[in-house]
C-alpha cells in the first residue's frame, strides 16, 4: 500500500508539472515556502453520509489561490489519474459523494505571484455503510425499492436514496447477490452487485455506492421485443447471472450483457433455482429441464418422475455448494401435491459415471395438507425441514414423516410475505456460518415486519417478543450483507 501511495504522489506530481508550466529556471522562480498548520496525515470519512471540513492553517494567506483535489489510488499504473475537484477554497467543506475506495488528497496552494503550486498530499479512506447490513426489498406503493438496515441506523427507499429518487417501476419479484461484477470484458475493478427484478423492470445495482449501472433497457445484447421480467437467479458459477424475460432464459457472463440462451420450444416458468446447474421448469410440457450457461440440458434418464408431470411447480429451493440437494414442490390439476428432493450434483444432473439417482425421494400430499394452500413457503439449508405459512402461523414439515408441527404464530392480521433461511458466509466444505436465522417477513396495514428466528439443531424456531425489523411496503426478500459479500436466497 505504501507504494501504491509514492506512485500515486509521483503522477500527482507529473499533473502538477504540466498545469504549470513555466519556461524561468528554478533560479528566477524558486519554490516558495509554504508554511501550513491544521492538516492531518490521513481522513476517513463515509460516502452519502460525512461532510468533510477542514480549516487549514496559513501563513501570508494573501499571497495564495487555494484549491483542493482528490485522486483515487486505483489506477493503471503509467496512466495519470483525474482528480476531482472538491473545493476552490482554503476552508474545505464538502459532502462526500466519491465513490468508496482510497484516495490521495490534496492541498493546492498556488502563489499568486510565481503561479507555482505547492502540493500537500493526505491520505484519505472514503467508506460506505453499505457493505454491512441487512437489504430488504420490498414494495413501495407502485415501486420496487429496498430498505437497508445497518448497525447504526437504516437508509430507506436505498435505492432511491442513491439515484436521485429513482425507484424501480412496478411490484418486486426477485433480488439476488451478484459477486464479481464488472461492467465491461476488459475491466480489472469487479464489484459486489443486486440484481433485481420487478413485474415491469429489471435493474443491476452497484451495493458501495447504491448507483443503478444497468436496467432492462441496456443490459441486453439484443433487448427482448416484450419486456416482462419474471426473475432472475445467481448460479454457482460466479462470473455468470441468469434471467427469466416474457418465457425466455438469457444469460450474462458479467462483463457483457445479457444473451438469450440457445432457441429451444420452452416456455420457462418464472420459478428457478440453483445447483450444479439452474433448474428450471417449462411450462409447455411441464417438465424439468437444467440452465447450462447459454445452453440447455435435458433431464437424465433417472428424472423421468419429472417429465410430462400434469402439474403445476408451486415451489422449489436449491440448497447449492456442499449439500447439493434441492426440494420441489408440484400441485396437479385436483389440488393435490407432490413433493421431490433431488441430488443437484453434476453427475447426477448428467448421467455422470457412478451418480446417484436425481430424484432421491418422492412423496404425495393430499389437498388438506398446509403446503398446498400456503401463502410463503421457505426451506432449510442444512436439513430437509420446510417452513410454510397459513395465515399468521408458521408450520415445519419434513418429506420423509410431513407431518405439520406449528412453530409460531404471528399477531393477528399479519400476512407472511417471506420465508427464508438466511447463512453466512456462504455454506461450503470447511466454511464456519457466523451468522443463522429463518427469516419471517409479514405485512400489515401498509408496513412490513422482519422476524429473525434462529433454528434449533431439530429446525424448530420459537416465537420472538417483537420483530427485529419494521418498516413501510411489503418485503419478498432479505439479503445479508458482510464486508460487501452479501447471502444466497434459500
Amino acid at each position: 500500500m505504501k507504494k501504491l501511495y509514492i506512485i500515486a504522489a509521483a503522477l500527482l506530481a507529473i499533473v502538477a508539472g504540466a498545469c504549470n508550466k513555466d519556461n524561468s529556471t528554478a533560479g528566477d522562480h524558486p519554490l516558495p515556502e509554504v508554511k501550513v498548520a491544521g492538516l492531518q496525515t490521513s481522513y476517513s470519512v463515509y460516502t452519502r453520509q460525512d461532510i468533510l471540513r477542514i480549516n487549514p492553517e496559513v501563513q501570508d494567506e494573501s499571497r495564495y489561490d487555494f484549491f483542493w483535489t482528490a485522486f483515487t489510488t486505483n489506477f493503471v499504473q503509467g496512466n495519470a489519474p483525474r482528480p476531482d475537484t472538491l473545493a476552490r477554497t482554503k476552508n474545505l467543506e464538502y459532502e462526500v459523494m466519491l465513490n468508496p475506495g482510497q484516495y490521495i488528497l490534496v492541498f493546492n496552494v498556488r502563489d499568486k505571484k510565481t503561479s507555482v503550486t505547492k502540493l500537500i498530499n493526505m491520505n484519505m479512506i472514503v467508506a460506505t455503510l453499505n457493505m454491512n447490513g441487512w437489504y430488504l426489498l420490498k414494495e413501495n406503493g407502485s415501486n420496487t425499492d429496498l430498505d437497508f438496515i445497518h448497525k447504526d441506523g437504516r437508509i430507506d427507499n436505498w435505492m432511491a436514496f442513491y439515484n436521485n429518487g429513482k425507484s424501480l417501476e412496478g411490484k418486486p419479484l426477485e433480488a439476488v447477490f451478484a459477486p464479481n461484477f464488472k461492467m465491461s470484458v476488459a475491466s480489472t475493478e469487479l464489484f459486489g452487485a443486486l440484481a433485481l427484478v420487478s413485474d415491469k423492470d429489471a435493474a443491476i445495482i452497484r451495493v458501495d455506492n447504491g448507483k443503478i449501472m444497468r436496467t432492462f433497457d441496456d443490459m441486453f445484447f439484443t433487448k427482448p421485443a416484450v419486456k416482462k421480467p419474471q426473475s432472475t437467479f445467481q448460479p454457482m458459477n460466479s462470473f455468470n447471472l441468469g434471467l427469466v424475460n416474457d418465457g425466455k432464459s438469457y444469460c450474462m457472463n458479467k462483463g457483457g450483457l445479457f444473451a438469450e440462451c440457445a432457441p429451444v420450444p420452452y416456455q420457462i416458468s418464472r420459478i428457478t433455482a440453483v445447483g450444479a446447474m439452474d433448474i428450471g421448469f417449462d411450462e409447455k410440457t411441464k417438465s424439468i429441464f437444467f440452465f447450462n450457461g447459454l445452453y440447455f440440458n435435458s433431464l437424465p434418464t433417472t428424472g423421468n418422475d419429472l417429465k410430462n408431470m400434469n402439474a403445476d411447480l408451486i415451489w422449489i429451493n436449491g440448497y447449492a455448494g456442499s449439500r447439493s440437494v434441492a426440494m420441489a414442490l408440484f400441485r396437479d390439476a385436483t389440488g393435490a401435491g407432490t413433493l421431490f428432493k433431488l441430488n443437484t450434483s453434476y453427475p447426477s444432473l448428467t448421467n455422470g459415471s457412478g451418480s446417484a439417482p436425481l430424484v432421491t425421494a418422492k412423496q404425495p400430499l393430499p389437498v388438506a395438507h398446509g403446503l398446498m394452500k400456503a401463502s410463503a413457503i421457505g426451506g432449510n439449508y442444512d436439513a430437509d425441514y420446510i417452513y410454510y405459512a397459513v395465515g399468521n402461523n408458521i408450520y415445519m414439515t419434513d418429506i420423509a414423516g410431513l407431518q405439520e408441527n406449528l412453530q409460531v404464530s404471528l399477531p393477528a392480521g399479519e400476512a407472511v410475505t417471506c420465508i427464508q433461511h438466511i447463512k453466512f458466509p456462504q455454506p461450503g466444505t470447511g466454511v464456519v456460518n457466523t451468522l443463522d436465522f429463518i427469516a419471517i417477513a409479514s405485512f400489515s396495514n401498509g408496513r412490513y415486519k422482519v422476524w429473525l428466528h434462529k433454528p434449533s439443531s431439530t429446525g424448530t424456531i420459537q416465537p420472538l417478543a417483537k420483530p427485529d425489523f419494521e418498516g413501510e411496503g411489503r418485503v419478498s426478500t432479505v439479503i445479508y450483507m458482510e464486508n460487501g459479500l452479501g447471502s444466497r436466497v434459500f
